[in-house]
């Protein structure tokens, strides 16, 4: 059908070809406007409206642009939205920053930090600096890693947790489970080898590899040598940072007893240290790899609660072997090139080294505050500490619903999990310190409801 007239009022205060614009998509959403109906031309527009002709060819151009209209030479511009299109089109600019709305009065959980402790006016700066350097972002970024950041990264890493590497043995990519999937292609014939309490994103990993992963039983010092002799583990995979039923960072004694091991049997360790410069509460102890003289281990750090959990950035320390097969494959950069390049000027600069120290201070006044407040309000509940994670560990002397309990807090606008062992765990960094007691309380307080002993 040929539209001879659009019904359209200009409004003063907003640009004459934006409201053209809009008046057509909003007809074509509607249904009003259909594919293949015709548009009148731009001179009969400029006539009818009384508007310029510039306005009625810069509203064609983005309703061109945008795909609602088709030109044909010399018969003039035509709707191109089809029903299911329309359909399509309509919920899109109906809601196009829908995200999930679900209210969240306190927030446990380990995904959050603590967002007053960023600065990210600094990180701005350094990202529009970056965005500046036309030349360097319009082209495809290293697949290893940006060399600026691996050569950062590499100095900053042995300064804070003795990992020793060179830029070419390191690997960025976008998550750590982005660089497991590559490590993941190196390894023969694995059995893997991890803690009980295990690690569902490394575990994800593994499964879909269909490599074999034994769960090892938990001691307060860390896994059993003998156990991994017995069961033939030839790769274990560690969290440095949290080992052992008490959740504590790897120990000076077992450290040598795995690498001893790892020498003998011809074993692989993934030492997963995210973040294990974090130490506010125990004393700090260098990463395993920096005594790994013979190679066997692979580290993995990650900045998720240093920096931004949404900052996707992690790296990988490869042995010499590793480097080998790795230099034969055909792998794209994972990780953006824009924020690899701005946190390697960041730091460059010393402000993760600075950043780190504020955050010690900072989570170490709120572990302790919340620590005092689970021993106040459950003083028969044992309480360990996941330094790395910034999480408390609650493990009731009785059986609980942990279920029953995570969905009664839900309804209650507050967000926790539970571990693999059925234990209570509590994230304190995006808990304000002001509002710390009353969630705590309110926690308490729910468990209370929902626990049938009392």
């Amino acid at each position: 059908m040929k539209i001879n007239t659009i019904n359209f009022e200009k409004q003063n205060g907003r640009p004459i070809y934006l409201q053209l614009y809009e008046k057509l998509r909003d007809d074509m959403l509607a249904g009003y406007l259909k594919k293949n109906d015709q548009l009148p031309s731009i001179r009969k527009c400029e006539k009818q409206l009384k508007i310029s002709k510039t306005s009625v060819e810069r509203a064609y151009e983005q309703l061109l642009m945008e795909g609602y209209i088709v030109s044909i030479p010399q018969k003039g511009y035509f709707v191109d939205v089809d029903e299911e299109h329309r359909m399509l089109r309509k919920q899109l600019v109906e809601r196009p920053y829908e995200v999930n709305t679900q209210k969240v009065r306190y927030d446990f959980r380990s995904q959050t930090m603590d967002k007053d402790a960023f600065d990210m006016s600094l990180w701005k700066k350094y990202l529009k600096e970056v965005l500046d350097m036309e030349q360097d972002i319009t082209t495809y970024g290293d697949a290893q890693g940006e060399y600026a950041l691996r050569l950062a990264l590499g100095r900053y890493a042995y300064s804070m947790r003795g990992v020793f590497s060179t830029p070419e043995r390191m690997l960025i990519g976008a998550s750590f489970q982005s660089l497991l999937y590559i490590l993941c292609g190196y390894l023969k014939e694995p059995i893997i080898g991890m803690e009980e309490s295990g690690f569902l994103q490394a575990e994800q990993v593994f499964s879909d590899y269909g490599y074999p992963v034994i769960k090892l039983d938990m001691h307060p010092e860390g896994v059993s040598i003998e156990e991994l002799i017995e069961k033939h583990i030839n790769v274990l995979y560690i969290n440095a940072g949290s080992m052992g039923s008490d959740h504590q960072p790897l120990q000076s004694k077992k450290r040598k007893e795995l690498l001893a091991w790892a020498k003998a049997y011809h074993a692989l360790i993934i030492e997963d240290d995210h973040n294990g410069e974090l130490r506010y509460h125990s004393r700090p102890t260098p990463c395993m790899q920096g005594y790994d003289m013979e190679k066997h281990v692979l580290y993995i750090g990650s900045f998720s609660k240093l920096l931004l959990p949404a900052l996707r950035i992690s790296y990988l320390v490869m042995n010499q072997e590793m480097l080998e097969v790795y230099e034969k494959d055909h792998y794209g950069p994972s990780a953006s090139k824009i924020e690899q390049l701005a946190l390697a000027r960041y730091i460059s600069d010393g402000h993760l080294e600075r950043h780190v120290k504020r955050l010690k201070k900072r989570y170490e006044y709120k572990c302790h505050y919340m620590m005092e407040l689970l021993h106040r309000y459950l003083p028969d509940v044992d309480v360990y500490l996941e330094e790395a994670g910034l999480q408390l560990i609650l493990r009731f002397p009785f059986s609980i619903d942990g279920k029953a309990l995570i969905e009664a807090c839900k309804k209650q606008q507050i967000l926790c999990n539970m571990n693999a062992q059925k234990d209570l765990v509590l994230s304190f960094a995006g808990i304000h310190e002001e509002e710390m007691e009353e969630a705590v309380q309110t926690i308490v307080s729910i468990w209370k409801q929902v626990d049938k002993r009392i």
